[in-house]
């Protein structure tokens, strides 16, 4: 799962509460709001904004059997002038875009990606996978996250050296199609033969952190 941000602008001083309702379905399959098929999160305001802005966090697959792409469907109601009703339902395309962090000297061991869809209101993390890392591990193996994507303690130090320069790391980031996309690398260098060699490090790109537009 991962989690993005929606918001809602009151469209007048009335409302008292809204909900945001959501579901989700392969690609070219219609909205199914029935039969608990949907999820609810309460709205929450957003403090000082005129007119009030509300914002809620969902959690959504990063997955839908087996494919990282999909359709999300969502709809606002619940308070003031939509009490007895919702909204239309939108329908948004998930989509995923790899990244990548090329290591030129060999140091790391392990990468991770940290980011977020539209702002940093719901950062996520994805654990990335080393190219060419001979190491074949169950996808249900112990310690192997499906959906985090790689295996967190696969940074064993002497496999990872048998892996020739640059080493690629690589990554998935998730959203709505044409949403940005900001992140940042968390360098990691374990399990190394030599005391005191190890080290966690940042890469933001000098503070201005890393973008990609999904297509």
């Amino acid at each position: 799962m991962f989690q993005m941000a929606k918001v809602w602008v009151d469209p007048n001083d009335r409302i008292d509460s809204v909900e945001i309702r959501y579901t989700w379905s392969p690609i070219g399959t219609a909205a199914d709001f029935s039969n608990a098929k949907d999820e609810a999160e309460v709205m929450q305001v957003v403090s000082g904004t005129h007119p009030r802005v509300r914002q809620a966090i969902i959690e959504i697959p990063r997955y839908l059997d087996g494919k990282p792409n999909y359709l999300l469907h969502y709809h606002f109601g619940g308070g003031g002038e939509h009490h007895e009703g919702f909204t239309q339902i939108y329908t948004e395309e998930i989509v995923s875009n790899e990244v990548e962090y090329l290591d030129h000297e060999g140091q790391i061991t392990e990468v991770r990606v940290l980011w977020s869809v539209g702002g940093w209101a719901a950062p996520n993390w994805t654990q990335a996978h080393l190219e060419g890392l001979p190491l074949q591990v169950p996808a249900n193996a112990p310690g192997h996250d499906i959906e985090g994507e790689g295996l967190a303690d696969e940074a064993i130090y002497e496999l990872v050296q048998t892996v020739p320069l640059p080493r690629r790391f690589v990554g998935r980031v998730w959203g709505p199609r044409g949403a940005t996309v900001e992140y940042c690398f968390q360098l990691l260098r374990s399990n190394t033969p030599i005391e005191g060699d190890e080290f966690v490090r940042w890469d933001n790109n000098q503070g201005k952190n890393f973008s990609i537009v999904l297509g």
